[in-house]
């Protein structure tokens, strides 16, 4: 397959790089601000000591494995660790990817990764941007792929009642490894809470006042209605997949909650597109090169 260079696609410079001894409030802060999910961390600007995510926060906040690295240094209220630097949950081996790879084999990498971001590096060693699974989703042309939404979605679905609280949904996420969680109320879908909504709620003014006033416990027991946005998207399960495609670029949104029949059965992801799509029996990819964009189609079944 031809291709084009990833540094046509791809973030320059990076959204956020940040400094070993940022807190990780200010952290949460920066990534809201440019509204990503990863930041590049290094003390100079230019040289990689490696990348934090918002699932390493939400790691971190939610007690997760990550929790225990900066425990003992910092204590364990909400506070302190919203306080405490970054440095001991930084991932100092990231998978990175050279700027002039082409697109293929850093897509290839990052499936057989599992992972939703790829640092790429100069030819000196340099930090020169990041590709995100959000920057390859959107070269998928909305043409009709002979695929079913039902083919690659996720399921079953992993839910939360509307009734739960944000610590709740910080702990589903990492229990599962997910950052996207359906909210429910009775048998329906009500809305869906994402880490990027955990994100802007923790680097909130509301958030800021609470930790003023000293309410530490409030915080984390927040209903997780208040953080979610209602009336999230839906597709068929039996939907060609270019219709997912155009719900989501027309909605700039990274999942769709799968119905059927009423029932909420499945999530389909931009991942689900990058992860399981090449896997399928029968499905090939083509390079537009002049486009920018990649067709995608099941030549045989």
């Amino acid at each position: 397959m031809s291709s084009f260079p990833a540094a046509s696609i791809a973030r320059h410079p990076p959204a956020v790089v940040l400094p070993e001894k940022t807190s990780v409030h200010n952290a949460l802060k920066q990534m809201d601000a440019k509204s990503v999910r990863h930041a590049i961390v290094s003390e100079d600007g230019v040289r990689l000591t490696g990348i934090v995510s918002a699932k390493d926060l939400l790691n971190l906040l939610g007690g997760g494995d990550k929790f225990a690295s900066v425990q003992a240094v910092k204590g364990k209220s909400i506070q302190s660790l919203l306080a405490a630097p970054i440095s001991p949950i930084v991932n100092r081996r990231p998978i990175l990817g050279s700027v002039f790879s082409p697109i293929p084999e850093l897509m290839g990498m990052m499936s057989r990764h599992d992972i939703g971001v790829l640092p790429l590096i100069n030819e000196d060693g340099t930090v020169w941007g990041v590709l995100s699974e959000r920057h390859l989703f959107r070269l998928f042309e909305a043409q009709q792929m002979f695929v079913r939404v039902s083919e690659i979605m996720s399921a079953p679905l992993i839910s939360l009642d509307v009734r739960a609280s944000l610590l709740d949904a910080m702990k589903l996420m990492i229990k599962n490894d997910i950052r996207r969680i359906p909210i429910t109320k009775g048998l329906d879908i009500w809305g869906i809470v994402t880490v990027k909504d955990i994100i802007r709620f923790l680097a909130s003014p509301y958030v800021d006042a609470l930790l003023e006033k000293e309410l530490f416990d409030y915080l984390l027991n927040v209903n997780v209605s208040k953080i979610a946005t209602a009336n999230p998207k839906t597709v068929d399960p039996d939907l060609d997949l270019s219709d997912a495609v155009k719900i989501m670029n027309a909605s700039n949104i990274g999942s769709l909650i799968v119905v059927s029949n009423g029932k909420p059965i499945g999530m389909l992801t931009e991942r689900d597109f990058l992860l399981k799509l090449p896997k399928l029996r029968g499905v090939e990819f083509m390079t537009d090169v002049n486009r920018n964009r990649v067709l995608v189609g099941r030549i045989h079944f």
